[in-house]
């Protein structure tokens, strides 16, 4: 629903709320003090409303795929390589492995917050997972 009609809608339950507050109290079919206040209130519940609409949705799944915590894995078993290269906008790249193969990896991989992504020849630690697809870097670890 658009901001305008969200805020005619508000006013006239306002308007409807404040008369009946009115007669009820006072006998009086008009009350301009209690007509602002309701208008204030509908209206500014009417912007703030639409507000939360504009967060972004996290499906289910991934939200709680982010809050499961994962073990650390051992450092001996730890990989180094470095970035081939990353597509930030897609959220996956390949690393070149220390023995020459190249591994793929995913934005989920990469340790950190925010924003995770890497950059082409930048140095990494990472853990070799079986995937569907084949090995897949896991828990990725930037360096300098």
């Amino acid at each position: 629903m658009n901001q305008p009609r969200k805020l005619v809608i508000s006013l006239a339950i306002a308007l409807v709320a404040a008369t009946l507050t009115s007669v009820i109290l006072t006998g009086s079919a008009f009350n301009l003090v209690l007509l602002l206040a309701f208008a204030i209130t509908a209206c500014s519940c009417a912007l703030l409303g639409g507000a939360t609409n504009a967060l972004p949705q996290v499906p289910a799944q991934e939200a709680e795929g982010d809050r499961r915590p994962q073990p650390a894995p051992l450092e001996g078993d730890r990989e180094h390589g470095k970035v081939k290269w990353f597509n930030v906008s897609k959220g996956f790249g390949f690393i070149i492995r220390e023995n020459g193969e190249e591994i793929f990896v995913h934005f989920r991989s990469i340790r950190g917050s925010g924003r995770r992504s890497l950059r082409d020849g930048q140095t990494v630690s990472f853990v070799v997972a079986d995937s569907d697809k084949g090995p897949q870097a896991e828990d990725v670890v930037a360096g300098e």
